[in-house]
């Protein structure tokens, strides 16, 4: 029954990113081209994804579906990210369709539909890209982006986290 599967709001363990990912893939995109920002896309897929397992595992099927979500939302930005003046486009819309339809089928069943699969796709495809990533010239996708040097210091009360930043053209 529905009901069977609902944790007690105590029990629940809604998985997200932490603050420091996200800071740590916001730096990483204010300072890759296009085929790094693909790139880092597939990899937040493949993070969301591995956090809908983890829920799902956990008997937290809020966290699974947010999770599925999330993955949906940056599958899309790579769906409507495609150059269709180019051959691969068409052959990778139908590899996100298909990605997409496995998402989509999995958040509405609220139970996992070949996300192996798709994971699995998500990283050979990531791998491609970061080959195509090493010979892209281009510059990053973010003018004006910051130079950030980060770095640790030692104080009365431990170590603490430095990050000092200078905006360029």
């Amino acid at each position: 029954m529905f009901h069977d599967t609902l944790v007690p709001f105590a029990e629940r363990r809604i998985i997200t990113m932490t603050k420091e990912q996200i800071n740590q893939y916001s730096l990483r995109i204010s300072q890759t081209n296009r085929s790094g920002l693909v790139v880092i896309i597939f990899e937040i897929i493949e993070e969301y994804i591995k956090e809908a397992d983890e829920s799902y595992k956990n008997g937290d099927i809020t966290g699974f579906t947010q999770s599925i979500r999330k993955a949906r939302e940056f599958l899309g930005q790579l769906s409507s990210g495609l150059d269709f003046r180019y051959a691969l486009s068409f052959e990778l819309m139908n590899l996100y369709r298909f990605a997409d339809d496995r998402l989509y089928k999995s958040e509405i069943r609220r139970q996992v539909v070949d996300l192996d699969a798709v994971s699995e796709m998500m990283a050979k495809l990531r791998t491609a890209f970061e080959e195509v990533a090493k010979s892209d010239s281009s510059g990053p996708v973010m003018g004006g982006r910051e130079q950030v040097y980060e770095g640790l210091t030692y104080g009365r009360n431990g170590r603490n986290n430095v990050t000092v930043s200078n905006l360029y053209s």
